[in-house]
């Protein structure tokens, strides 16, 4: 199972590849919803998708990525370059 780790660069959620190809294209649209913070019910308003059906892609993400939580999943998003976002200043 993936880990996430803490090193001196930060965290980090496993392997350095990061293959997006065993997403369909609705779970990396809610890995980057996830990734931007938003709650399970503001997803399915969002993608247009029951809250059901994303608690199920969410297993699925965590699953098919091997990763033990949300958490690994957004350090996943962001170290795969899933998110564009500006540096604080």
């Amino acid at each position: 199972m993936g880990v996430v780790q803490m090193s001196s660069q930060g965290l980090f959620a496993g392997p350095a590849v990061y293959d997006l190809g065993v997403l369909t294209d609705d779970q990396r649209a809610v890995l980057r919803c996830i990734a931007r913070g938003h709650a399970d019910h503001e997803i399915g308003r969002v993608l247009g998708l029951g809250q059901q059906r994303v608690l199920d892609e969410v297993a699925e993400i965590l699953r098919r990525l091997d990763l033990p939580d949300r958490v690994a999943a957004v350090v996943f998003a962001h170290e795969a370059g899933m998110l564009h976002l500006p540096f604080p200043r």
